[in-house]
């Protein structure tokens, strides 16, 4: 009898334990739900941005908060109206990392890029940030497909990242999704959403090396890192240029792929593995060559700008900081790109 009460009195102080760390970091840091402005869709996307949103996010990993604000068309805007009477679109399209999360709206690669561009162009242009969270390849080219994208001339920027690819063979093959430890861990951390937890894996995480091992755990989806690639990826690299090449000419024409690096590939480039780190950059590099796409690699220099720190360890996107960078390192290669600067007697 006394080995069960002490048994039960040391997991229930244990568990009392754990329960009080938590709420002082809920207080500590003020985190808010998640972002949830999605609205439900009938077709391949499942979801997308919802219309007229207003959310405010506090992260635990971020002192300020994150203001998010979509427009009639669901897409990112800043909270100001801007007049785009005299201005030009250019649509950006992409995940999470287009759309800007964890980024003010100030700080997002879309509206810094063009801001840079206006700077030296004869021309105005205006950003229509289509980034939706979430979206891979297959809903990235539909959103492309569509509407407003489709029926214009404008250039359309896509703000693509290795998990852009994840979901091909799946979907391709009709087989299930394969989840390893590590994203076991991931999902749970996610689904408990506890502050506690996240704070001390971000801290074990800040190792390079640690981070690097666990994610190389990953198995298939850490094949990107190898700069002799596998038969798996191989594969979605095969698809990926299929679905890019299948796109209307008219499409193809003006689209611009910008690569944007995953926290794996920053962190393999900080302990000098060139190769590994700028590997899925080269093979997107190789299929733009093939198929005569437009497109633009920063992941070694954005590394070195912010001395390899870049993105949000726990959660992965660009802390703010390093997506400004972005912004103004891709707006070089825009500038040319669209062939808009300004005559230098001008």
């Amino acid at each position: 009898m006394k080995l069960k009460f002490f048994i039960f009195y040391n997991i229930f102080i244990i568990i009392i334990f754990f329960v009080l760390i938590e709420i002082f970091f809920k207080l500590y840091f003020h985190q808010t739900k998640k972002f949830n402005c999605y609205a439900k869709v009938e077709d391949i996307r499942k979801y997308t941005n919802q219309i007229n949103c207003n959310f405010k996010e506090k992260y635990f990993e971020k002192e300020k908060p994150t203001f998010y604000f979509t427009n009639k068309d669901g897409i990112r805007v800043g909270k100001e109206k801007i007049d785009i009477s005299d201005k030009e679109k250019i649509f950006f399209v992409g995940d999470s990392f287009t759309f800007g999360y964890l980024s003010n709206y100030e700080f997002t690669y879309p509206y810094v890029a063009i801001q840079k561009i206006n700077n030296k162009s004869q021309k105005k242009f205006i950003e229509k940030n289509y980034g939706v969270n979430g979206y891979q390849i297959d809903e990235v080219l539909y959103l492309i497909n569509q509407s407003e994208i489709k029926n214009t001339k404008n250039y359309v920027i896509y703000g693509l990242t290795p998990n852009d690819l994840f979901d091909i063979n799946e979907k391709k093959l009709n087989i299930e999704k394969k989840y390893n430890l590590v994203d076991n861990l991931k999902i749970l951390i996610d689904k408990l959403d506890l502050i506690s937890i996240k704070y001390f894996s971000s801290k074990i995480l800040n190792n390079e090396k640690i981070y690097t091992k666990l994610y190389k755990k990953r198995g298939s989806k850490s094949g990107y890192l190898s700069h002799n690639s596998s038969i798996e990826w191989d594969k979605k690299y095969e698809i990926f240029e299929e679905k890019i090449n299948k796109l209307p000419k008219e499409i193809r024409n003006r689209l611009i792929i910008t690569i944007i690096p995953q926290q794996i590939q920053i962190k393999l480039l900080q302990q000098n593995l060139i190769n590994e780190g700028l590997a899925f950059d080269r093979k997107i590099l190789d299929i733009c060559l093939n198929l005569k796409i437009k497109c633009i690699s920063k992941t070694l220099e954005l590394a070195k700008i912010h001395d390899y720190k870049t993105h949000f360890v726990i959660d992965g996107h660009l802390i703010p900081e390093a997506n400004r960078t972005y912004g103004e390192l891709i707006s070089k290669d825009l500038i040319q790109k669209l062939n808009v600067e300004k005559n230098n007697n001008d």
